[in-house]
């Protein structure tokens, strides 16, 4: 029986992934949230407790920023005629110089993924489905966890 599961939220800058975790915690004061894009810069965590000694722990990561330009980085850096699986081919961009530098923000989302159990996928039902999204997926699929997509912001207040 599990007693413990580990879920990072991911998705695109600005998407509401703090938000989502405040609502689900009943925690107002979990993270920051702001209307500019880039307000999460470090992955945080929050443990809600279940029944039966079973708990959850949520870690909140940074937004991707530049899917477009992480997806063709790390299909360039890959050596030439190798079959690399997927989690390898994150760790290759990992151990690259642009993990701490252009893909900073990019590096620390699929660090996390790769040390939980699943990823849950934040999508801002209020903009359509761009190519980065797809790169998105692209990328967080190599990393051989399951992958829930959530619908976020999907009624306005009014």
């Amino acid at each position: 029986m599990i007693t413990s599961l580990k879920l990072a939220i991911v998705g695109h800058a600005n998407f509401g992934k703090t938000s989502l975790l405040r609502a689900l915690s009943h925690n107002s004061h979990f993270g920051d949230v702001s209307d500019k894009p880039g307000t999460t810069r470090h992955v945080e965590s929050i443990k809600l407790s279940l029944a039966n000694n079973t708990d959850i722990t949520f870690y909140d990561t940074p937004g991707f920023e530049d899917s477009l330009a992480l997806y063709d980085y790390i299909t360039q850096i890959l050596p030439a005629n190798t079959k690399l699986d997927g989690i390898d081919k994150l760790t290759t961009f990992l151990q690259s110089p642009e993990a701490e530098n252009l893909f900073n923000q990019e590096a620390k989302v699929i660090r996390q993924v790769l040390n939980c159990d699943a990823a849950i996928y934040v999508i801002d039902v209020r903009e359509p489905v761009l190519p980065k999204y797809h790169d998105e997926l692209a990328i967080l699929a190599n990393s051989d966890k399951p992958i829930l997509a959530v619908l976020n912001f999907t009624s306005t207040k009014e």
